[in-house]
């Protein structure tokens, strides 16, 4: 049964006031990043231009980075079957931490509030083994 009148605008009302209490901001930054692989020092990642996309929803973090491929990855700090999302973030960064829970994979991306500096890790699997991919590098923020 649709809903009609008087009961339309109630119910139009009410999700309008829900969507507008939720909380929410985000900013991108542009960082000069540098990859490697610390178990395997004799392989040379090129750097990159990467984009950190940083927003927060509610009481969830979510960083994106975007750029070459081995570079992009995601962290959030939610809580689901699949993954458990960790914020710890502090006075001096933004740090957000996932873990898979079946693999046990990781990853995770922080943000140094003075200098505005990228660190990042993530388990890769490269050259014929489970890598841990660091990532590292100064970063602009937005004029």
């Amino acid at each position: 049964m649709p809903l009609k009148g008087k009961t339309w605008r109630l119910f139009l009302a009410t999700v309008s006031a829900s969507l507008l209490s939720v909380s929410a901001w985000g900013y991108t930054v542009t960082c000069e990043a540098q990859g490697s692989f610390p178990e395997m020092e004799k392989i040379i990642v090129k750097p990159a231009t990467v984009e950190v996309n940083i927003k927060s929803i509610g009481n969830h973090l979510y960083i994106k980075i975007e750029g070459p491929k081995l570079y992009g990855m995601f962290v959030n700090t939610l809580i689901t079957e699949e993954f458990k999302g960790q914020d710890l973030t502090s006075k001096t960064s933004i740090w957000v931490k996932r873990t898979h829970i079946a693999s046990q994979e990781e990853a995770e991306i922080k943000i140094t509030r003075q200098p505005v500096t990228l660190y990042a890790m993530k388990d890769v699997y490269r050259y014929g083994k489970n890598l841990k991919f660091l990532v590292t590098g100064p970063c602009q923020l937005p004029t």
